[in-house]
Protein backbone atom coordinates (compact mmCIF):
# COMPACT_ATOMS: atom_id res chain seq x y z
CA UNK A 1 0.00 0.00 0.00
CA UNK A 2 0.95 3.63 -0.38
CA UNK A 3 -0.48 6.34 1.87
CA UNK A 4 -1.17 10.00 1.46
CA UNK A 5 -2.26 12.08 -1.48
CA UNK A 6 0.01 12.24 -4.51
CA UNK A 7 2.74 14.88 -4.25
CA UNK A 8 1.78 15.99 -0.71
CA UNK A 9 5.13 14.85 0.66
CA UNK A 10 3.75 12.55 3.34
CA UNK A 11 5.67 9.59 4.70
CA UNK A 12 4.61 6.82 7.06
CA UNK A 13 6.02 7.66 10.49
CA UNK A 14 4.22 5.27 12.80
CA UNK A 15 1.93 2.24 12.88
CA UNK A 16 -0.26 1.69 15.94
CA UNK A 17 -1.71 -1.83 15.93
CA UNK A 18 -4.90 -3.01 17.60
CA UNK A 19 -6.42 -6.47 17.41
CA UNK A 20 -8.54 -5.95 14.32
CA UNK A 21 -6.75 -3.11 12.52
CA UNK A 22 -3.83 -0.67 12.59
CA UNK A 23 -3.57 3.10 12.52
CA UNK A 24 -1.01 4.28 9.97
CA UNK A 25 0.29 7.76 10.71
CA UNK A 26 1.82 10.21 8.24
CA UNK A 27 2.70 13.86 8.74
CA UNK A 28 -0.70 15.02 7.53
CA UNK A 29 -3.18 12.17 8.00
CA UNK A 30 -4.09 8.93 9.77
CA UNK A 31 -5.38 5.86 7.96
CA UNK A 32 -7.00 2.69 9.27
CA UNK A 33 -5.65 -0.46 7.66
CA UNK A 34 -7.45 -3.79 7.84
CA UNK A 35 -5.90 -6.91 6.40
CA UNK A 36 -8.01 -9.45 4.56
CA UNK A 37 -7.51 -11.94 7.40
CA UNK A 38 -8.91 -9.40 9.87
CA UNK A 39 -11.94 -8.65 7.70
CA UNK A 40 -12.62 -12.32 6.88
CA UNK A 41 -10.80 -14.50 9.46
CA UNK A 42 -12.24 -17.73 8.03
CA UNK A 43 -11.29 -16.70 4.48
CA UNK A 44 -14.74 -17.47 3.14
CA UNK A 45 -14.03 -15.08 0.25
CA UNK A 46 -10.50 -15.37 -1.11
CA UNK A 47 -11.00 -12.15 -3.08
CA UNK A 48 -11.41 -9.90 -0.02
CA UNK A 49 -8.56 -7.34 -0.27
CA UNK A 50 -6.52 -5.57 2.35
CA UNK A 51 -8.07 -2.12 2.86
CA UNK A 52 -7.07 1.36 3.92
CA UNK A 53 -9.36 4.25 4.82
CA UNK A 54 -8.73 7.83 5.88
CA UNK A 55 -9.43 8.11 9.60
CA UNK A 56 -8.37 11.70 10.32
CA UNK A 57 -7.13 14.56 8.11
CA UNK A 58 -4.33 15.33 10.57
CA UNK A 59 -1.12 13.50 11.41
CA UNK A 60 2.12 13.81 13.35
CA UNK A 61 2.37 17.55 12.63
CA UNK A 62 -0.78 18.10 14.72
CA UNK A 63 -0.39 18.81 18.44
CA UNK A 64 -3.74 17.15 19.07
CA UNK A 65 -2.74 13.94 17.29
CA UNK A 66 0.64 13.87 19.03
CA UNK A 67 -0.75 14.35 22.54
CA UNK A 68 -3.58 11.83 22.17
CA UNK A 69 -3.36 8.87 19.78
CA UNK A 70 0.39 8.94 19.18
CA UNK A 71 1.17 9.24 22.89
CA UNK A 72 -1.15 6.32 23.62
CA UNK A 73 0.54 4.27 20.90
CA UNK A 74 3.97 5.03 22.29
CA UNK A 75 3.12 4.19 25.91
CA UNK A 76 0.67 1.31 25.63
CA UNK A 77 2.69 -1.25 23.70
CA UNK A 78 2.70 -5.04 23.93
CA UNK A 79 6.02 -4.99 25.82
CA UNK A 80 4.56 -3.00 28.72
CA UNK A 81 0.87 -3.92 28.46
CA UNK A 82 0.62 -7.57 27.34
CA UNK A 83 -3.18 -7.66 27.76
CA UNK A 84 -4.51 -6.95 24.25
CA UNK A 85 -7.91 -5.90 25.60
CA UNK A 86 -6.34 -3.15 27.68
CA UNK A 87 -4.16 -1.95 24.79
CA UNK A 88 -7.08 -1.94 22.37
CA UNK A 89 -9.29 -0.04 24.81
CA UNK A 90 -6.69 2.66 25.53
CA UNK A 91 -5.92 3.19 21.84
CA UNK A 92 -9.63 3.28 20.97
CA UNK A 93 -10.42 5.86 23.66
CA UNK A 94 -7.41 7.98 22.69
CA UNK A 95 -8.65 7.92 19.09
CA UNK A 96 -12.11 9.06 20.26
CA UNK A 97 -10.59 11.95 22.20
CA UNK A 98 -8.51 12.93 19.18
CA UNK A 99 -11.52 12.97 16.85
CA UNK A 100 -13.54 15.16 19.22
CA UNK A 101 -10.68 17.63 19.63
CA UNK A 102 -9.98 17.75 15.90
CA UNK A 103 -13.66 18.56 15.37
CA UNK A 104 -13.42 21.31 18.01
CA UNK A 105 -10.31 22.66 16.32
CA UNK A 106 -12.12 22.75 12.97
CA UNK A 107 -14.85 24.87 14.56
CA UNK A 108 -12.17 27.26 15.81
CA UNK A 109 -10.40 27.45 12.45
CA UNK A 110 -13.66 28.07 10.58
CA UNK A 111 -14.62 30.80 13.04
CA UNK A 112 -11.26 32.56 12.64
CA UNK A 113 -11.63 32.40 8.84
CA UNK A 114 -15.20 33.74 9.01
CA UNK A 115 -14.14 36.62 11.27
CA UNK A 116 -11.20 37.56 9.02
CA UNK A 117 -13.40 37.41 5.92
CA UNK A 118 -15.96 39.72 7.51
CA UNK A 119 -13.32 42.20 8.61
CA UNK A 120 -11.93 42.38 5.06
CA UNK A 121 -15.43 42.77 3.60
CA UNK A 122 -16.21 45.71 5.88
CA UNK A 123 -12.89 47.36 5.11
CA UNK A 124 -13.58 47.02 1.39
CA UNK A 125 -17.07 48.53 1.79
CA UNK A 126 -15.59 51.66 3.37
CA UNK A 127 -18.83 52.27 5.30
CA UNK A 128 -18.41 53.51 8.88
CA UNK A 129 -21.92 52.33 9.82
CA UNK A 130 -21.29 48.70 8.94
CA UNK A 131 -20.04 46.15 11.48
CA UNK A 132 -18.58 42.74 10.63
CA UNK A 133 -20.98 39.90 11.44
CA UNK A 134 -20.87 36.15 12.02
CA UNK A 135 -24.61 35.54 12.56
CA UNK A 136 -24.25 31.89 13.64
CA UNK A 137 -21.53 32.60 16.21
CA UNK A 138 -23.72 31.43 19.11
CA UNK A 139 -24.37 28.08 17.43
CA UNK A 140 -20.64 27.68 16.75
CA UNK A 141 -19.82 28.39 20.41
CA UNK A 142 -22.41 25.90 21.67
CA UNK A 143 -21.22 23.16 19.33
CA UNK A 144 -17.62 23.78 20.40
CA UNK A 145 -18.52 23.44 24.09
CA UNK A 146 -20.37 20.20 23.43
CA UNK A 147 -17.43 18.74 21.50
CA UNK A 148 -15.07 19.72 24.32
CA UNK A 149 -17.27 18.07 26.93
CA UNK A 150 -17.46 14.89 24.84
CA UNK A 151 -13.66 14.82 24.78
CA UNK A 152 -13.59 15.27 28.56
CA UNK A 153 -15.98 12.35 29.06
CA UNK A 154 -13.70 10.16 26.95
CA UNK A 155 -10.66 11.24 28.98
CA UNK A 156 -12.38 10.02 32.15
CA UNK A 157 -13.04 6.66 30.49
CA UNK A 158 -9.29 5.98 30.48
CA UNK A 159 -8.82 5.47 34.25
CA UNK A 160 -11.88 3.19 34.43
CA UNK A 161 -9.80 0.61 32.53
CA UNK A 162 -7.51 0.33 35.58
CA UNK A 163 -9.54 1.60 38.52
CA UNK A 164 -13.10 1.01 37.34
CA UNK A 165 -14.20 -1.00 40.37
CA UNK A 166 -12.78 1.55 42.80
CA UNK A 167 -14.25 4.47 40.86
CA UNK A 168 -17.69 2.88 40.80
CA UNK A 169 -17.56 2.40 44.55
CA UNK A 170 -16.24 5.94 45.13
CA UNK A 171 -19.35 7.73 43.94
CA UNK A 172 -20.07 10.73 41.77
CA UNK A 173 -18.12 11.93 38.74
CA UNK A 174 -15.65 13.65 38.55
CA UNK A 175 -14.47 13.12 42.15
CA UNK A 176 -14.70 9.33 41.85
CA UNK A 177 -11.28 9.19 40.16
CA UNK A 178 -9.65 11.16 42.97
CA UNK A 179 -11.32 9.12 45.73
CA UNK A 180 -10.41 5.84 44.04
CA UNK A 181 -6.75 6.84 43.85
CA UNK A 182 -6.70 8.06 47.43
CA UNK A 183 -7.61 4.51 48.41
CA UNK A 184 -4.76 3.10 46.32
CA UNK A 185 -1.88 5.55 46.80
CA UNK A 186 -0.42 8.03 49.26
CA UNK A 187 -2.29 11.33 49.37
CA UNK A 188 0.85 13.14 48.19
CA UNK A 189 1.38 10.86 45.19
CA UNK A 190 1.59 12.82 41.92
CA UNK A 191 -1.27 10.89 40.32
CA UNK A 192 -3.58 11.82 43.22
CA UNK A 193 -2.70 15.49 42.83
CA UNK A 194 -3.30 15.21 39.08
CA UNK A 195 -6.72 13.65 39.70
CA UNK A 196 -7.70 16.52 42.00
CA UNK A 197 -6.67 19.09 39.40
CA UNK A 198 -8.58 17.54 36.52
CA UNK A 199 -11.65 17.13 38.76
CA UNK A 200 -11.69 20.92 39.19
CA UNK A 201 -11.19 21.37 35.44
CA UNK A 202 -14.00 18.88 34.75
CA UNK A 203 -16.40 20.73 37.03
CA UNK A 204 -15.78 23.98 35.19
CA UNK A 205 -16.29 22.45 31.75
CA UNK A 206 -19.34 20.48 32.86
CA UNK A 207 -20.87 23.66 34.33
CA UNK A 208 -20.27 25.48 31.05
CA UNK A 209 -21.97 22.59 29.24
CA UNK A 210 -24.92 22.93 31.66
CA UNK A 211 -25.10 26.61 30.71
CA UNK A 212 -25.61 25.50 27.10
CA UNK A 213 -27.92 22.54 27.72
CA UNK A 214 -29.94 23.93 30.64
CA UNK A 215 -29.79 27.74 30.47
CA UNK A 216 -31.23 29.81 33.31
CA UNK A 217 -30.94 33.42 34.40
CA UNK A 218 -28.01 32.54 36.64
CA UNK A 219 -26.66 29.69 34.48
CA UNK A 220 -25.98 30.65 30.88
CA UNK A 221 -23.42 31.69 28.33
CA UNK A 222 -23.45 35.13 26.74
CA UNK A 223 -21.96 35.09 23.23
CA UNK A 224 -21.70 38.40 21.39
CA UNK A 225 -20.94 38.96 17.74
CA UNK A 226 -18.62 41.81 16.66
CA UNK A 227 -19.59 44.83 18.76
CA UNK A 228 -18.76 48.51 18.96
CA UNK A 229 -17.46 50.12 22.17
CA UNK A 230 -18.04 53.70 23.27
CA UNK A 231 -14.39 54.53 22.54
CA UNK A 232 -14.94 53.61 18.91
CA UNK A 233 -13.09 50.28 18.96
CA UNK A 234 -14.67 47.07 17.67
CA UNK A 235 -14.30 43.75 19.44
CA UNK A 236 -14.33 40.38 17.75
CA UNK A 237 -16.91 37.86 19.03
CA UNK A 238 -16.72 37.22 22.79
CA UNK A 239 -18.03 34.74 25.34
CA UNK A 240 -19.00 35.14 29.00
CA UNK A 241 -20.07 32.38 31.38
CA UNK A 242 -22.71 33.34 33.94
CA UNK A 243 -22.51 30.70 36.67
CA UNK A 244 -22.27 31.19 40.43
CA UNK A 245 -19.84 28.27 40.86
CA UNK A 246 -17.55 28.70 37.84
CA UNK A 247 -18.06 32.15 36.28
CA UNK A 248 -15.93 33.35 33.40
CA UNK A 249 -15.47 37.00 32.52
CA UNK A 250 -16.17 38.15 28.99
CA UNK A 251 -13.26 37.40 26.70
CA UNK A 252 -12.33 36.74 23.10
CA UNK A 253 -14.18 33.65 21.84
CA UNK A 254 -11.39 32.26 19.66
CA UNK A 255 -8.90 32.62 22.53
CA UNK A 256 -11.35 30.73 24.78
CA UNK A 257 -11.52 27.95 22.21
CA UNK A 258 -7.75 27.75 21.75
CA UNK A 259 -7.14 27.50 25.50
CA UNK A 260 -9.71 24.72 25.98
CA UNK A 261 -8.38 22.66 23.06
CA UNK A 262 -4.80 22.92 24.33
CA UNK A 263 -5.88 22.12 27.90
CA UNK A 264 -7.81 19.00 26.91
CA UNK A 265 -4.98 17.73 24.70
CA UNK A 266 -2.41 18.24 27.46
CA UNK A 267 -4.67 16.62 30.06
CA UNK A 268 -4.97 13.58 27.79
CA UNK A 269 -1.20 13.27 27.53
CA UNK A 270 -0.84 13.63 31.32
CA UNK A 271 -3.54 11.03 31.95
CA UNK A 272 -1.80 8.56 29.63
CA UNK A 273 1.55 9.20 31.32
CA UNK A 274 0.17 8.69 34.83
CA UNK A 275 -1.78 5.54 33.94
CA UNK A 276 1.16 4.02 32.09
CA UNK A 277 3.53 4.92 34.93
CA UNK A 278 1.37 3.18 37.55
CA UNK A 279 0.32 0.13 35.55
CA UNK A 280 3.02 -0.90 33.08
CA UNK A 281 4.67 -4.32 33.30
CA UNK A 282 8.24 -4.53 34.59
CA UNK A 283 11.09 -4.86 32.12
CA UNK A 284 13.30 -7.45 33.81
CA UNK A 285 15.21 -5.96 36.73
CA UNK A 286 15.77 -2.60 35.08
CA UNK A 287 14.21 0.48 36.75
CA UNK A 288 12.03 2.00 34.05
CA UNK A 289 10.47 5.44 34.22
CA UNK A 290 7.63 7.06 32.29
CA UNK A 291 7.92 10.70 31.38
CA UNK A 292 8.83 13.35 28.83
CA UNK A 293 11.48 12.23 26.35
CA UNK A 294 14.30 14.77 25.75
CA UNK A 295 13.73 16.59 22.46
CA UNK A 296 16.88 15.26 20.81
CA UNK A 297 15.77 11.66 21.50
CA UNK A 298 12.23 11.82 20.08
CA UNK A 299 11.24 9.91 16.94
CA UNK A 300 8.54 12.49 16.23
CA UNK A 301 9.17 15.99 17.61
CA UNK A 302 5.69 16.57 19.03
CA UNK A 303 5.30 13.14 20.65
CA UNK A 304 6.84 13.74 24.06
CA UNK A 305 5.68 10.79 26.18
CA UNK A 306 7.72 7.63 26.48
CA UNK A 307 9.76 5.23 28.57
CA UNK A 308 13.11 6.16 30.10
CA UNK A 309 15.96 4.28 31.72
CA UNK A 310 18.62 5.69 34.00
CA UNK A 311 22.11 5.16 32.58
CA UNK A 312 24.96 6.62 34.56
CA UNK A 313 22.72 9.13 36.27
CA UNK A 314 21.12 10.31 33.02
CA UNK A 315 17.65 9.37 31.79
CA UNK A 316 17.69 7.98 28.26
CA UNK A 317 14.88 7.05 25.92
CA UNK A 318 14.06 3.34 26.06
CA UNK A 319 12.90 1.72 22.82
Amino acid sequence: MSFGEKDDGTAVLDAIPISDAAYIVTQKAIYVVKLADQIDPDRTNINIPNTQQLFAPAGSESDIVALTLLSAGQLFTKAYFPDAKVRDAVISIAADIMIELLAAQEILEQLVAAEDKQIEAVKAANDSTRLPAVPDVIARAKTFIQKSEHALQAIFRLPTLFYGRQMKAAGMWPDAFTKALEGEFDANDMIVGFAREIAEFARQLRNIRHCVEHPKVDQRIVVRDFHLHTDGTISRPTIEVVNSKTPLDEGDLTTFMSVWIASLANITESMLLHLAGKNHAALGNFPVGVGIIPEDQRRMPKVRAGYLINIGGNWQRLG
